[in-house]
């Protein structure tokens, strides 16, 4: 596996060991940066511009694999920016593979459109074989490659991102109604809008305030606005379990992306470990934000870009300690019973087999 978001890799990978399959991941780590896993580590370190990681370490993978005796039980989890160099050898190998897709393309301007024809490629790499198959996070992302590509829907399969339950948990929180934001502090995220908020509810009377975690372009200027400011803090990132800490110390969790096809598409962390906190959630409303059925749930706000400070505030003015501790529970047991990582792996796990029928 390669190139994943580190959270979900280390998820998904250790949710394999944990049911007894043997693991080995290849990536551009260090040799010997694994060593406190359960599974076996290749690393095969490079050094090239942005823009040309990918084919730098397709290219070693894909000379690596000459060296390699393959087993035929063994499948191949293929990051999509490595699939042109590493499938066709794998197939030339009769190895099986899997196609997994975390996110399209993603860069701005000219490196977005160099990507695009390799994700494309990727796709339709899956689309020709008949017995591979793809994984996307969201039904918004089988959506998009559907319509770009016209692989078949029944080729594709949905990995949520989990959370871990036993991280993230309610515990005691703040006195004062506090919201937190956390993840990249960047300004295409729309993290820019988040003190702007706060400052205008409390200029409404509305007694908040705001906790922000992570690092990004924006950090610089988000710390501008909030200095001075008693009611907001900004943290740099920081550890999982410290992470969890903070965030169990919350009432709302923030989900400020706009509704842009990037952010419409994704499963985003942050949602899961805000409801495994037993957190409400606000957020823009668009899919990449709801859950199925989420017009049900009594703890996710979800508000139109055009009128979401105005209805922000009016929804948080509605809130009450016990109205928060109730729809808390209700968060907790809904991730309880949809958000963990086993749920996810249950469905690679799946995948996997369906790649020898």
């Amino acid at each position: 596996m390669v190139d994943l978001c580190a959270t979900t890799q280390l998820a998904l990978a250790s949710g394999l060991v944990e049911r007894n399959h043997q693991l080995l991941v290849i990536n551009p780590d260090e040799p010997g940066t694994h060593q406190e896993f359960q599974w076996g580590h290749v690393g095969l370190p490079i050094k090239a511009r942005r823009g040309w990681q990918s084919r730098a370490i397709g290219l070693r993978m894909k000379k690596w694999m000459e060296t390699h005796d393959f087993a035929k039980e063994d499948v191949a989890l293929i990051d999509w920016r490595i699939a042109k160099h590493v499938i066709p050898k794998l197939e030339s190998l009769s190895i099986s593979w899997v196609l997994i897709d975390r996110s399209p393309p993603a860069d701005s301007g000219i490196f977005s459109m160099l990507q695009w024809p390799f994700w494309k490629k990727a796709w339709l790499m899956v689309k020709k074989n008949k017995q591979a198959q793809g994984c996307v996070v969201s039904n918004g992302h089988k959506s998009l490659v559907v319509e770009k590509t016209k692989v078949s829907p029944n080729k594709i399969t949905i990995l949520h991102a989990g959370v871990n339950l036993e991280l993230f948990k309610p515990k005691k929180r703040y006195a004062d109604l506090t919201l937190v934001y956390h993840g990249q502090i960047d300004e295409h995220r729309g993290v820019l809008a988040l003190p702007v908020l706060i400052q205008k509810a409390n200029d409404s009377g509305l007694r908040c305030r705001l906790i922000m975690i992570g690092e990004g372009n924006a950090y610089s200027k988000i710390e501008q606005i909030m200095s001075g400011n008693k009611n907001m803090e900004l943290h740099p990132t920081m550890g999982q379990n410290k992470l969890a800490e903070f965030i169990a110390k919350c009432h709302v969790g923030l989900l400020p992306m706009p509704e842009l096809k990037i952010w419409s598409i994704a499963s985003p962390l942050k949602r899961s470990e805000y409801a495994a906190s037993g957190l409400l959630i606000l957020g823009i409303d668009h899919a990449g934000h709801r859950f199925e059925g989420n017009e049900k749930l009594n703890w996710l706000k979800l508000i139109k870009q055009y009128n979401f400070d105005e209805e922000a505030i009016e929804w948080l003015k509605s809130l009450d300690m016990a109205k928060i501790e109730l729809h808390g529970q209700n968060a907790r047991g809904f991730a309880e019973a949809n958000l963990s990582w086993s749920h996810t792996v249950d469905a690679l796990e799946e995948v996997l087999q369906n790649s020898f029928e």
